[in-house]
């Protein structure tokens, strides 16, 4: 049998470029959400909101698919400062009160999309997305390729960022003790305020992907909040690395449900996955629970 007809491969192109694409749509929420503790219900739409910039470059402006990831990027890191700079005047409890405001914020920029690009499905789909390598019977296409090899270099580039520079410590400070890094000299409203220009640069760049690989219609971001929510809750606040793991999980899992009992069931197998873990382990699965 050959890898072109076997199940088993078709499974895992779809699930590691899926879960791939998962772990780029969480990056950016769990960065902010690490250093913030902002829970941000409007990061799908500000995925969405990059998608239709990308879409517009692509469609109207002939703008090569590849130079949308970097355009979407910038515009959404300096889109996300000011929506940081809202979220700090926010008073306690913060995190309830961060879901209410972006929750009105999601709804907020629906409605936008709804006025500006209308209820129409658009797909963002070069002419090569469903191209093949050649000289291979394995079932993997370029879109695919790309999916993993820009999860794989931006997890990469934060891990490192994270782990290997003074910033980077700065913010795993942060992350870790918010007082005991403030104790010890680190400015975490400026950790916060780069975190969001970090975060939204991350979103900015899995726009044009969602636009190329999902449907953009205005409430589409519900569903990449989710996406984003279980990934987070799988690795673990700050847990960096592991976004990756929790993506192929939910991707492989969901690839396998589509090709045995329809798609229809792949958004109950992600909400069967997010309610088992915050029943099971709502710390994450990559951390240690406290004794």
């Amino acid at each position: 049998m050959s890898a072109l007809s076997w199940p088993g491969a078709q499974i895992l192109a779809t699930g590691f470029s899926l879960g791939s694409f998962y772990a780029l749509v969480a990056l950016g929420f769990s960065l902010i959400f690490g250093v913030t503790r902002a829970f941000n219900l409007a990061h799908g739409e500000l995925i969405v909101l990059a998608g239709y910039l990308a879409f517009a470059l692509w469609k109207f402006y002939e703008v090569p698919f590849l130079l949308t990831l970097p355009v979407a990027g910038g515009a959404m890191a300096l889109a996300a400062l000011p929506l940081g700079l809202l979220l700090r005047r926010i008073k306690e409890p913060y995190g309830l009160n961060t879901l209410v405001v972006t929750f009105g914020l999601a709804l907020l920029l629906q409605n936008v999309m709804l006025v500006l690009f209308s209820a129409d499905y658009r797909l963002l789909r070069p002419e090569y997305a469903d191209n093949m390598p050649a000289g291979t019977d394995f079932p993997i296409s370029f879109s695919q390729i790309l999916l993993i090899g820009l999860s794989l270099l931006a997890t990469g580039a934060v891990h490192m960022l994270l782990r290997h520079t003074f910033l980077g410590k700065a913010l795993r400070a942060t992350i870790q003790d918010p007082e005991a890094a403030q104790i010890a000299g680190i400015n975490i409203k400026r950790m916060a305020f780069i975190a969001f220009g970090l975060g939204g640069m991350l979103i900015g760049m899995a726009g044009p992907l969602y636009g190329e690989n999902m449907y953009l219609y205005p409430t589409a971001g519900t569903e990449a909040t989710m996406i984003a929510i279980i990934i987070t809750i799988f690795a673990g606040v700050g847990r960096i690395r592991f976004l990756l793991l929790g993506g192929w999980l939910l991707g492989l899992m969901e690839s396998a449900a589509i090709l045995t009992v329809g798609s229809r069931w792949r958004e109950l197998v992600a909400a069967a996955i997010l309610l088992s873990l915050l029943a099971w382990r709502p710390e994450g699965l990559a951390t240690r629970k406290p004794e």
